[in-house]
């Protein structure tokens, strides 16, 4: 029994992380599918939604970071926009 918990657990953790890591990529064709592998897995809906605040919450981090000279240079021409 105790194998069979573990499996569970194991398959749970790793179907979930696959659902975080599709949330951050804006793999949304993925979203149904992990969901329902979630469900058969046994992850509760309160997990689920843990989950996918974490990843919206991380995705979110990032999204007004400062850019630096640095990663404006390859790009960057002098303002101008080539017209």
């Amino acid at each position: 029994m105790k194998v069979a918990k573990t499996k569970s657990n194991a398959e749970q953790a790793n179907v979930l992380r696959e659902l975080q890591r599709a949330i951050v990529a804006g793999a949304t064709w993925r979203y149904e599918q992990l969901i329902a592998l979630a469900g058969a897995a046994g992850v509760t809906d309160d997990e689920i939604d843990l989950v996918a605040t974490a990843a919206v919450r991380d995705l979110l981090s990032g999204a007004e970071q400062p850019l630096t000279g640095r990663e404006l240079a390859p790009g960057w021409a002098g303002g101008r926009t080539g017209t």
